[in-house]
């Protein structure tokens, strides 16, 4: 909860919770800010499993193509949507795609091999997933070690 008098809490205006586009901009501006740091090195010390982002966020892909560079192979992970053909071909319940079904498929393998590639480059392995009820069963394999 944010607080309510600001007078009660001491150098509030220097926390790093933020909660505006700029304030992201200010720290990701700030490539020494103490979090830039925290997150580059545990990019170059530790493989990370990231479930929920998107990883179109530009501060992180920059961190992790500076950590990448001190890599000879991705060491990272990161859950992405595979999307489907049917999720492809419609939107709102209305056909958008009006391309054979053998082009959509060969659009969508080429689509999902290029992210494939452009995270391998910032040193993050895919592990694709179609429907989000998946993801607590693949986690439970991957803490399994399978």
């Amino acid at each position: 909860m944010l607080p309510e008098d600001r007078s009660r809490y001491s150098n509030l205006e220097r926390s790093t919770l933020v909660f505006s586009e700029e304030g992201y901009h200010q720290i990701y501006g700030e490539a020494y800010h103490w979090s830039n740091l925290v997150q580059l090195a545990s990019l170059k010390e530790t493989t990370c499993l990231m479930v929920g982002l998107s990883l179109s966020d530009p501060n992180l892909r920059r961190l992790l193509e500076i950590a990448a560079k001190s890599l000879d192979r991705p060491r990272h992970y990161a859950f992405m949507q595979r999307i489907g053909l049917e999720k492809f071909k419609k939107e709102s319940g209305r056909n958008v795609v009006r391309a054979p079904v053998s082009i959509s498929k060969r659009f969508l393998d080429r689509h999902h091999s290029l992210n494939e590639e452009v995270m391998r480059e910032l040193g993050v392995n895919v592990i694709w997933y179609e429907e989000y009820d998946e993801i607590p069963r693949i986690l439970q394999k991957i803490g399994m070690g399978v």
